[in-house]
């Protein structure tokens, strides 16, 4: 649809230029440059594959110097920019799964392979996992990490995907501390968006549950020095986004990133793909702004 469009200029801005693979690069490109990376199936064969194998490849340079004069970026390392800045600081949270959740979880494996399968069925396998890693386990550490941080006078945002286990968190959270805690979802008006985000803001208030798509952008909340991520989502970027509610301009303190993992369970596996695709980023869009300074100065 955008292809279709005829403007003089054509500018892209995004966060996240390669979301799933390089093919989003070579979208990109076909909108601000039509024909300069080949059609899709000779940058596939040119670029795509042999960056898949290897995200150090030839291949992965060749790309990357070829889009070096076309980007331009604002890099958070780079103290011109914003040198009142905190630093942010990545935490691996391991958990384990409760006996119970234990048996769920090879109930749930068992049920697929022995099952009649259908198309989807791996889908919902999926999913149906990782709602049983979201479970007591990972609840222990988060009221664990949540004391830690109210007894230091912080405060903290909670991120999942799933909306249910927002819900969940938030009444648990609740529970333990006896306070209310606002939640932000998808499924909230635009008042009630901006209520939750006041009551976030408020004196007293120390915790912030997100739902990790609705909460995951267009928000500044610099109150929070720790961000969780109870789940994972499938690209880097997203959670990046989420991180940087936190970590953003305005922030002069430092954020602390603590990532929820379930040792011995699919999050593992998800792990590892969510680190391919990171070092896939970097492999081709260079980490150096190509306008310094003093060029914009000129």
């Amino acid at each position: 649809a955008v292809c279709a469009l005829t403007p003089p200029l054509r500018i892209a801005m995004t966060g996240t230029p390669v979301e799933n693979s390089v093919a989003d690069v070579w979208s990109l490109e076909e909108f601000l440059n039509p024909g300069f990376l080949g059609d899709r199936k000779s940058f596939a064969d040119r670029f795509a594959k042999p960056i898949a194998a290897d995200a150090q490849s030839a291949a992965a340079k060749r790309l990357q110097h070829a889009l070096e004069p076309f980007v331009l970026r604002r890099l958070k390392s780079d103290r011109r920019i914003a040198a009142e800045l905190g630093e942010k600081r990545e935490i691996r949270e391991y958990c384990v799964l409760s006996a119970a959740q234990r048996r769920e979880y090879e109930a749930a494996l068992d049920g697929f392979r022995h099952g009649e399968r259908r198309h989807g069925d791996i889908f919902a396998l999926i999913t149906s996992l990782k709602l049983i890693c979201d479970g007591e386990g990972k609840l222990a550490r988060l009221m664990e990490l949540v004391e830690s941080i109210f007894e230091n006078d912080e405060s903290v945002l909670v991120f999942t995907q799933y909306a249910k286990v927002g819900v969940w968190l938030r009444e648990e959270l609740e529970r333990r501390f006896a306070r209310r805690f606002p939640f932000l979802h998808g499924g909230l008006s635009a008042a009630e968006r901006e209520r939750q985000i006041r009551d976030f803001n408020r004196p007293g208030a120390r915790a912030f549950v997100l739902s990790l798509r609705a909460g995951g952008f267009g928000l500044n909340l610099t109150k929070a020095t720790h961000v969780i991520h109870f789940d994972r989502w499938w690209n880097p970027a997203v959670e990046n986004q989420a991180t940087d509610r936190a970590h953003r301009i305005g922030q002069d303190q430092e954020v602390f990133v603590h990532t929820f993992i379930t040792s011995g369970t699919i999050e593992e596996h998800i792990e590892d793909i969510l680190a391919r695709k990171a070092a896939l980023s970097v492999s081709v869009i260079s980490d150096s702004e190509w306008l310094e300074a003093a060029k914009l100065d000129e």
